[in-house]
Order: C-alpha cells, then sequence, then structure tokens
C-alpha cells in the first residue's frame, strides 16, 4: 500500500477547514496510509516578525521538524498556503530526498489573488508569493483544482471539487404543501448572501399580486452581520407573515425545519466580493445531499445548465423574481409523484458529483498511476 501524508498550515483553526480535511483523509485512507502533518508556526519577537515582511524573507514555520517526521512517502496531499522563500525551499528538499515522491497542491479556490491579499495589509505577503510561486512548477507534481483549467502557474492540474459525505445528510423528509412554498436559507447570514435580493423579491411580488397561486414563505436561519439588515427590510416592506427569522440552529432541530421546506437557498451576493466565476460552496452540496431544489445567484460548478431542480439568478444587484421560483415549483411539481421521489432524484445527482468518492476520485486515479 502506497503512503503519504497530508499537509497543512494550521488547517485545524478552523472547524469547516478541520471538517473538510477529515473527510478528504478518510477518503484517501480507503486505499492508501495517510498520515496527517501540520506544518507549524513559529513564535518571533516583533523585530523579527516586521523583519518578516520583505519580499526575500520567510514566513516562520518549522519545515525542518516536518521533514524529520517523514519517512519515504509515496505522495503529499497539501492545503495550499502563501508562498515564500522556505515554502519553495521545502518542496525542493523534499524533491532531493524523495525524488519520486508525488507533490499535489490543492488550490481550495483559484484564482485567489483578491480573496487572500486584497486587503493593504497583506501587500507584503502577496509580493512573496508572486516572487515564489512562478518556481513551485521545477517541484510540485499537480495542483488540485476546483476549476476547469488544464493548467496552473505552469503546472498541471487534477479537476476535483468540493465534496462531503453524502450518507451523513439526513435526506428531506414531509411532503409538499399546497398552495405554499417554503424556501429555508441556512448561514452565518454575511455580505455574499445576499438575501435582501429575496426580501425584495418577495415585496414586489406581494404588492404586485393580490392573489397569487402560491404563499411564498422565506425561513432565515443563523446569526451574522448582515442580519439585522434583512430584520430591517422585512419591517419596512411589513413582510413579517412571509419572512422568519431563527436562531443559529443544527442537528435534529435544523432538520426538522428543513423538512417544512421545499426549496433552499445558497448566495445572491458573491458579486459583492468580486467574484463571478462558478461557485463550489459547500452548502450548496449539503443541500443537494438533503435532496432539495437550489435557488441560487451565482452558478454552481456541479450543476450542468439544464439541471431542472436549480434555478440561478444573475451575479448582480438585481431584485429576484419570485414569479420565476414558483414557476421553477411548479414544473418540479408536475414532474414528480412525491417530495420523497424528488428528494430521491437530487441526492443520487450528489451521490455521483459532490460526494467524497466523486470528487478525490481523479486525486486517487493519479497517486495510484
Amino acid at each position: 500500500m502506497k503512503k503519504g501524508y497530508y499537509i497543512h498550515f494550521q488547517g485545524r483553526q478552523s472547524i469547516g477547514v478541520s471538517k473538510k480535511i477529515d473527510m478528504q483523509m478518510e477518503e484517501l485512507r480507503k486505499f492508501f496510509d495517510v498520515q496527517e502533518m501540520e506544518v507549524e508556526t513559529v513564535a518571533r519577537s516583533l523585530p523579527n516578525r516586521v523583519l518578516g515582511l520583505f519580499p526575500t524573507a520567510s514566513i516562520a514555520r518549522d519545515y525542518r521538524a516536518a521533514l524529520e517526521k517523514m519517512d519515504d512517502p509515496d505522495f503529499l496531499y497539501v492545503r495550499r498556503t502563501v508562498a515564500d522563500r522556505a515554502y519553495l525551499g521545502f518542496w525542493k528538499r523534499v524533491k532531493e530526498r524523495y525524488p519520486n515522491c508525488k507533490i499535489i497542491i490543492e488550490l481550495f479556490t483559484y484564482p485567489y489573488d483578491k480573496d487572500d491579499f486584497g486587503k493593504w495589509n497583506a501587500w507584503p505577503f502577496y509580493i512573496k508569493e508572486l516572487l515564489y510561486r512562478p518556481k513551485l512548477k521545477n517541484y510540485v507534481d499537480r495542483f488540485a483544482t476546483y476549476t476547469e483549467d488544464q493548467e496552473i502557474f505552469g503546472i498541471p492540474t487534477l479537476q476535483s471539487a468540493n465534496g462531503i459525505h453524502v450518507e451523513r445528510v439526513p435526506q428531506v423528509a414531509g411532503e409538499f404543501a399546497d398552495g405554499q412554498i417554503n424556501i429555508i436559507g441556512v448561514a452565518y447570514m454575511q455580505r455574499h448572501h445576499g438575501y435582501e435580493r429575496i426580501i425584495k423579491g418577495l415585496h414586489e411580488y406581494y404588492t404586485n399580486q393580490k392573489n397569487p397561486e402560491y404563499k411564498v414563505v422565506l425561513r432565515l436561519v443563523g446569526d451574522g452581520p448582515e442580519k439585522p439588515l434583512y430584520q430591517e427590510l422585512v419591517s419596512k416592506y411589513h413582510l413579517e407573515a412571509y419572512v422568519h427569522f431563527y436562531p443559529t440552529m443544527s442537528g435534529e432541530e435544523l432538520d426538522r425545519l428543513y423538512d417544512t421546506c421545499d426549496m433552499a437557498l445558497v448566495s445572491f451576493g458573491m458579486y459583492k466580493a468580486g467574484f463571478y466565476g462558478k461557485m463550489c460552496a459547500l452548502k450548496s452540496r449539503e443541500c443537494l445531499a438533503k435532496g432539495m431544489p437550489l435557488i441560487t445567484g451565482c452558478e454552481i460548478d456541479v450543476l450542468p445548465e439544464d439541471y431542472p431542480y436549480a434555478k440561478v439568478f444573475s451575479n448582480d444587484s438585481s431584485v429576484v423574481d419570485i414569479g420565476e421560483i414558483t414557476a421553477l415549483y411548479k414544473r418540479i411539481r408536475s414532474s414528480v409523484g412525491s417530495k420523497k421521489e424528488l428528494a430521491d432524484k437530487i441526492r443520487a445527482f450528489a451521490r455521483e458529483h459532490v460526494s467524497m468518492e466523486a470528487v478525490m476520485r481523479n486525486v486517487v486515479m493519479y497517486i495510484e498511476s
């Protein structure tokens, strides 16, 4: 059995990243002997931290200890971090010591310059990145990317995607309600969620239609900095009967609320972050695994254009046309016999496209080759 290391740079500090590390390692361990390796950051005095901002200086990471822990690996699977002189030197030393070791670096976002280095205080690290990442092609064998790029920075890619353990997500239950559409949005509400577009859309829907065919109800679950804005808009438009707010929920309590809903929201404000590509957010995967039709304001990477159980609105500030949502719901209702039949179809799609087995397949095949 081939052996390797899953390398990250303090990835356990984030709950979401930590979960993803666990899922990816679990999948890799079905085929290989995989050990986790965290490259730790070393404490430095303030003067040394300041000196470390210079372009040719390096972020204080203990690469020596990481190299000493390695024992003849066949591969390394790595979560990307800022490229600098020491980062480049680490891969060089790995290749010198283990020339047949395959180095695979996961680009969990790409392009990432604006996200990672958009703020002025990140510029010193951006200069390091620009200086050293072109040289990675001398040592790195593949980038695992969620995009369709065949090559990035001169390095061939492996097509991957954000994935989840589909079978661990409870499938949505319940029945369709006559004359009513319940839409759920679950998030730590931030600017990129853009739920104000939906709320304004509901305002127009109920203003223009005195006796609509469907009563559309929005259930927003979670807290976050944008929640007061959404609550203010609901009050302004007198939508209290149609928009219900819930605190952060999880587990069976949240599953029961999902069971009362027919469609799920993803994000409607990605344009605010300057993102106009195809989104690979875990929320979209979770909703597909639950078996729920999606409503989104940004294209989702795994969905074909003709996917029948999703509505993709434009990635801008325009008000969402609720009539288009009701039209989709009506088409879906006419095509399936029950809510369970619909959920089964969507969940089967999730197994094929966003399960960990599916998204890690190309990586596994490359390591085995």
